[in-house]
């Protein structure tokens, strides 16, 4: 496997700063946007904030229980696989995920849920497994053993 050098504090200022105001885009796209509430369909604006909600809440509780070692870059100081971490290794991503899907299908925002699809996920899942390779390297078998029981 490759040495890989540590970022410049400017890269590592970008990362830290535009991956996170990717999140905000879409969002900003909704709101400035028409608004076709439901996409047409009045029932499905409460259970898409109702998503949209749970999404929220599993994104602010993974970041608790992530603790000190909640990092915007890979790496970590300890594994953590308790709370939410116990089933999924990548919960915030899932709750960013749910949180901005369930506004956007409110809000019938078509550019919104679109965005979301062809830049936020691809993007966290690149994250994820970025995350992955180097818990797995600095973990080894504690962290397979991790992979092998959760999901995303």
């Amino acid at each position: 496997m490759p040495e890989t050098r540590p970022l410049s504090p400017t890269t590592r200022l970008l990362l830290n700063v535009g991956v996170p105001l990717l999140y905000l885009l879409p969002l900003l796209v909704a709101w400035f946007s028409p608004k076709n509430f439901g996409f047409g369909v009045p029932g499905l604006v409460p259970v898409a904030l109702a998503m949209g909600f749970f999404g929220w809440v599993l994104w602010v509780v993974a970041m608790f229980q992530m603790g000190s070692a909640l990092q915007v870059l890979p790496g970590a100081e300890r594994l953590v696989a308790a709370g939410v971490y116990r089933y999924l290794r990548h919960p915030i991503y899932a709750g960013i995920f749910l949180t901005l899907l369930g506004l956007l299908v409110a809000c019938g925002s078509t550019p919104g849920v679109a965005y979301v699809f062809l830049v936020v996920v691809p993007l966290n899942v690149v994250r994820a497994r970025l995350e992955e390779k180097a818990l797995h390297k600095q973990f080894g078998e504690a962290y397979q053993a991790y992979l092998d029981r959760t999901w995303f």
